[in-house]
């Protein structure tokens, strides 16, 4: 399995307090049938966590996972915070932030804690005309999006994918959280599946994520979204 948004580096974000609860995510992972991982810090107004230092990370993660045989591959990546239409264009340029595969075209844009971003869709349009497809994290753990549903349709009918986080799902996020995650996966709004994985408590669950989409919506959309997940990393 792929996770495509997982907080596994240490000393850049909220994720691990250090290597060594990195490596022991990466034991979970690899138990829970994860085999690559796509490292998301976050970047954000606060913590514009760029490329350059992800992919420095990330090698210095995987050097130590190939040191101790743990069977996994992780890859830079960045979750980029739409803090405004201008911090997405400028950072295009000044201090790029990370795509989720070498090619840029899958990006993590998430939205403000606060406020839903009314200029959302002019920039997943943004991105399609220069190749790279938005992808929408955990719109179940947002208030605005459980309160206005029709905004994630608006954004899926822009051309956005979304995103949706296991432990919703699974009820760690409360009943309200996953209820609405599983309603968007009922209503066939759900492109994509990740961990959002922070820590060894905040797990790569990734396995009990499809055990519920499964549950709800049969092996065809557990098949249609790791094949789209695939193609990420694994263009054909």
């Amino acid at each position: 399995m792929i996770d495509i948004h997982c907080h596994i580096l240490c000393g850049l974000d909220d994720g691990p307090s250090d290597m060594n609860e990195s490596l022991a995510m990466a034991r979970i992972a690899v138990a829970d049938g994860i085999h690559h991982i796509i490292a998301t810090p976050h970047f954000t107004l606060d913590e514009a966590i760029d490329r350059r230092r992800v992919e420095r990370s990330t090698n210095q993660l995987q050097d130590l996972l190939n040191e101790q045989e743990i069977p996994l591959k992780v890859y830079p990546g960045n979750e980029v915070r739409l803090e405004s239409k201008d911090f997405i264009h400028h950072h295009f340029t000044h201090d790029p932030y990370a795509y989720l595969d070498s090619s840029q075209k899958y990006l993590l844009l998430e939205q403000p804690w606060r406020h839903y971003d009314r200029d959302t869709p002019e920039i997943v349009h943004w991105f399609a005309e220069r190749g790279t497809q938005a992808i929408l994290p955990h719109p179940e753990r947002h208030s605005f999006f459980r309160e206005q549903p029709e905004l994630i349709v608006e954004l899926i009918e822009a051309g956005m994918w979304t995103q949706i986080t296991v432990d919703s799902l699974i009820g760690k996020n409360g009943t309200e959280v996953q209820q609405f995650a599983e309603w968007l996966v009922q209503n066939n709004m759900v492109h994509t599946l990740a961990t959002d994985a922070h820590n060894v408590n905040r797990s790569p669950n990734l396995s009990d994520g499809y055990a519920a989409v499964r549950k709800l919506k049969g092996d065809q959309k557990v098949e249609e979204i790791q094949a789209r997940i695939h193609r990420i990393l694994f263009p054909e």
